[in-house]
């Protein structure tokens, strides 16, 4: 008996060639129709699913137990640490936008929270406006978050190494860093006493403009540590340990940061970010080709998922006061902003970034891709979700109730309209659930 004609669109389409030659062996070996291996490559491409991260890791930790530390996980994938780290900032911007996926997902709790005395649902909010709210790390539930290694023992023989240097002091070799302290004092207290400031110390030939400033910072710095009466190794002492306080705050802030996944059917997400299954899921397609998008697809970037947090102190100490390159914008992302421990792998985690300096308070909320489907939560109460329909229906956006798996530990679609489901029937007159 023949099988009935599936519905289906014409579409002409050209690809890069080395694609076509794939796709073309291919065929050959596995007998299928190009149309049906496209077919089922988008499919495939399309629907979102929960990649077992823990079974990756489970298998990485078998397989190579020794040398663990030395992968990663982006975007679902195994991959060497050490070629993250080598591909460098434009690289790995490159490849984030060629692997980025179709759809992002993030999860919202439905909750109320008083925001200047004002009661707010932010994730109402989110969907209403299309909107995403860029946060700071520090407000993030990982003690690690945005957070690079950098000691305090090497940061200050480095800061007074460099401050000797901008200061004209000649030191020998392998000297202590007791012994570097000790000639920068000498400068500085010779020159306050004879001038009365302690600015005069510093060379001016060959100072860049941020150098110029920091200098300035710097003698500002222990101009009112004498004020208080304190002597001048305790000045110094105390002036290099704020500056060390100022950078890493800064370096934790440079970045405000949205959050995104890869699936909509999380039980973990669901658990911390969505009210325990009693928030929703939002849906954003990826239109990488449309320009009042790019802002946002340019600044888009997978979690790098690893074990180790390597000490770039120097790194970090020889860009404080020079304008950013790349390589430092690098160090702040892989190293920081973009890296996470294998704890969080399970997120499969995409970052929406904007320099913090840059994003006024009223653009923390940010215009993002369309939403294209809203994932009502499995307890969701029917007075909320009867609101959420309400938007959709309105806005015209595709809804679809989540539900349990009855063979699997798995959250899924539900097949049956939530307005048609007995367990979230809206009673007109209360609102209420009947049961």
């Amino acid at each position: 008996m023949a099988r009935p004609k599936k519905e289906n669109h014409p579409i002409s389409i050209r690809m890069d060639k080395a694609v076509y030659d794939r796709l073309n062996e291919f065929c050959e070996v596995s007998g299928q129709p190009k149309t049906v291996a496209i077919e089922r490559a988008i499919s495939e491409y399309t629907t979102p699913k929960n990649t077992n991260i823990e079974e990756q890791l489970i298998a990485l930790r078998q397989t190579v137990p020794d040398l663990f530390g030395s992968y990663c996980i982006v975007n679902g994938a195994i991959m060497r640490l050490e070629e993250i780290q080598q591909m460098g900032f434009n690289e790995y911007a490159f490849r984030s936008k060629i692997n980025m996926p179709i759809k992002l997902y993030k999860y919202y709790p439905n909750t109320i929270k008083k925001k200047d005395e004002i009661d707010r649902n932010f994730s109402m909010e989110a969907l209403e406006n299309n909107t995403v709210y860029m946060q700071s790390p520090s407000e993030f539930d990982d003690a690690f978050d945005s957070d690079i290694v950098m000691d305090y023992v090497e940061y200050e023989r480095i800061r007074l190494l460099e401050y000797c240097q901008r200061c004209g002091i000649i030191l020998e070799e392998n000297v202590s860093t007791q012994e570097i302290g000790n000639a920068l004092l000498l400068k500085l207290r010779d020159v306050y006493l004879s001038t009365k400031d302690f600015i005069s110390a510093f060379v001016t030939d060959d100072q860049s403009e941020m150098k110029a400033l920091s200098n300035q910072a710097f003698c500002l710095g222990l101009e009112n540590q004498m004020l208080k009466g304190v002597d001048y190794s305790q000045a110094l002492a105390n002036v290099i340990h704020k500056d060390y306080i100022n950078y890493c705050k800064f370096i934790k802030e440079t970045f405000r940061i949205s959050c995104f996944t890869t699936s909509p059917f999380s039980q973990l997400m669901w658990a911390a970010y969505a009210d325990c299954h009693r928030g929703f899921c939002l849906e954003y397609t990826i239109l990488p080709g449309e320009a009042q998008y790019q802002d946002v697809y340019l600044n888009l970037y997978p979690m790098i998922y690893c074990k180790t947090r390597p000490n770039i102190t120097e790194r970090l100490v020889r860009f404080q006061d020079e304008k950013p390159t790349d390589d430092h914008l690098w160090d702040l992302f892989c190293h920081g902003v973009l890296r996470k421990s294998f704890d969080w792998a399970y997120q499969n985690e995409w970052r929406l970034l904007f320099p913090y300096s840059t994003t006024k308070k009223e653009d923390y909320n940010r215009k993002f891709f369309p939403i294209t489907k809203v994932y009502l939560g499995n307890k969701m109460d029917a007075k909320k979700r009867k609101e959420i329909i309400d938007i959709c229906h309105r806005k015209n956006i595709p809804y679809v109730g989540v539900t349990r798996n009855p063979n699997y530990y798995e959250m899924e679609e539900c097949q049956v309209l939530c307005e048609k489901c007995d367990r979230f029937m809206i009673n007109n007159s209360n609102g209420r659930e009947t049961e």
